[in-house]
């Protein structure tokens, strides 16, 4: 069983000694796991980041499904609980194992991503993609249960504080609390809505690996902004300005706040990536820097 390096040390950075103790015992949790399901592992799915993903046999059945495990229950538990929110645009969880932080869903076919869109300099047509997957998410929400507001993260901004120019930090501290002032319309947010997280389904198209937040919809846009998916033939401010003005056509949304809410949330992502790995990626640096020379 290979483990990418990205994921291994993903785990190891994020949840330290006992980051490590998992990854050891991963494949003895696999064939515990297995036994007790009455499963078989076929193989690990490719491009693992946070969590162990892989392609299993349900025995008595044949059928294929996706089993899903990670070193932290809090995580697993949130996206059972999300996904359990919707009866449409998201993969069936067929059980959730707290024992061992784990859960089997439906397997998406042929399972590719709006990735594939982007590469083959379609990004307009993904872009709109994106923006029904949005409304469907927004529309089809069966119950709410205690999730994460996205109110809690105004904090973590000041993390940006003399490793970023502090009138940027200031400036999406600032917007950041404008934006959250008025909750009336919150909504379930799946928090990280980007090409990578939504896949072919049949004729349709699902999402999966929700963060699940409450909070404003307009935040929904963000990741899909600052994702390192871009068209190898267009610049950052060429594909962020194209992005933000298809988003504004195609939601409901003050095209204002799309905007600030773009720069919040790649400033946020800014600080997490420095409070998880110690460094600030340039790439979302400069997609920074475009969203607040967009004209919208």
């Amino acid at each position: 069983m290979h483990l990418n390096p990205t994921f291994t040390s993903n785990i190891q950075n994020l949840y330290g000694e006992t980051g490590a103790a998992w990854l050891n015992n991963l494949p003895s949790l696999l064939t515990q796991l297995s036994s007790k399901w009455n499963l078989r592992f076929l193989h690990v799915v490719p491009d693992l980041t946070y969590n162990f993903v892989c392609l299993i046999e349900i025995i008595p059945t044949g059928e294929t499904a996706i089993l899903k495990m990670g070193p932290g229950s809090t995580n697993i538990e949130t996206e059972v609980r999300w996904l359990q929110c919707f009866n449409k645009g998201v993969p069936k969880v067929y059980w959730h194992d707290e024992e061992y932080d784990a859960f089997l869903m439906e397997r998406l076919e042929p399972g590719k991503s709006l990735k594939a869109l982007v590469k083959a300099g379609r990004d307009d047509t993904a872009t709109r993609r994106i923006c029904q997957a949005i409304r469907e998410l927004h529309s089809h929400q069966q119950k709410q249960a205690a999730f994460t507001p996205i109110s809690t993260f105004a904090g973590n901004l000041s993390v940006l504080k003399n490793h970023l120019d502090n009138r940027t930090v200031s400036k999406a501290e600032a917007l950041f609390l404008e934006l959250i002032a008025d909750q009336t319309h919150d909504v379930l947010l799946h928090g990280d809505l980007h090409h990578g997280n939504i896949l072919s389904s049949g004729a349709s198209w699902k999402v999966i690996d929700p963060q699940g937040y409450v909070g404003d919809p307009v935040f929904e846009i963000c990741s899909m902004i600052y994702c390192n998916c871009f068209p190898p033939d267009l610049s950052i401010p060429q594909v962020v300005e194209r992005r933000l003005h298809i988003l504004a056509e195609e939601l409901p949304f003050d095209p204002q706040r799309i905007k600030a809410w773009a720069f919040c949330k790649t400033a946020l992502s800014l600080a997490w990536n420095l409070e998880d790995h110690g460094t600030i990626p340039e790439f979302e640096v400069e997609v920074l820097s475009a969203i607040d020379q967009v004209k919208i």
